[in-house]
């Protein structure tokens, strides 16, 4: 995992959770230019049909954030998927 760091502070932070979160699944996801400097995710999770109902997307998350923290997560991302092969 990479190290967690704040823009402009040299020191970790410490990490805190006020309240338990869940770990969502999901099946998909999007991205979308919001402004020019924000980019935001969008994350779902595939329903099937069942019992009449129509084939869904659910959406589960939506996180917005600068173009620069998103830049980091692609390229950690990269980073662990090329060091799993």
């Amino acid at each position: 995992m990479k190290k967690m760091t704040t823009d402009g502070h040299g020191e970790t932070p410490k990490l805190t959770e006020p309240e338990p979160l869940p770990s969502l699944f999901v099946t998909g996801f999007a991205i979308q230019v919001v402004e020019e400097n924000i980019v935001r995710v969008l994350f779902w999770t595939e329903l099937p049909e069942i019992g009449g109902q129509e084939h869904q997307a659910r959406l589960q998350a939506r996180l917005a954030m600068p173009v620069k923290l998103f830049k980091s997560l692609v390229s950690e991302s990269r980073r662990i998927s090329r060091s799993k092969q």
